[in-house]
């Protein structure tokens, strides 16, 4: 019996799809557009996170640095506590969703505005 495995194994991997199948791509109207904001919004949060990090950790270093009178003690990178990653992550993620939030927003606008303008252009084309 395992010899029968183990031969099965060795084989070739069967083909489970024909050699013609061609996977279709997401068509606009195959999800409503409230899905595609939220999918850009998860994106764009995501993606602002290592930058905001980064940015939020030289800031808060600087401002201890700085508020230690620039004693070499707390110089930059230096002690960090769990609450210092706590504060300077929740800071991070915070501006990210700052950044998607203001993405979007921007988004909506241009998208209302272009619906007019497009509304306007089929009433102007049709009074004709």
């Amino acid at each position: 019996m395992s010899g029968i495995g183990f031969k099965l194994l060795l084989r070739p991997r069967q083909q489970i799809m024909p050699d013609d199948y061609v996977p279709e791509e997401y068509s606009l109207e195959e999800f409503p557009q409230w899905m595609w904001d939220v999918r850009r919004y998860e994106v764009i949060a995501v993606g602002a996170f290592p930058i905001s990090f980064f940015a939020t950790s030289l800031i808060y270093d600087y401002a201890v640095f700085g508020s230690h009178n620039f004693d070499p003690a707390y110089a930059l990178g230096t002690q960090r506590s769990k609450n210092d990653i706590a504060i300077i992550a929740g800071t991070a993620a915070g501006v990210s969703l700052l950044v998607a939030t203001a993405d979007i927003i921007i988004e909506l606008v241009q998208r209302n505005k272009r619906n007019k303008e497009h509304e306007q252009s089929e009433i102007s084309g049709s009074a004709d």
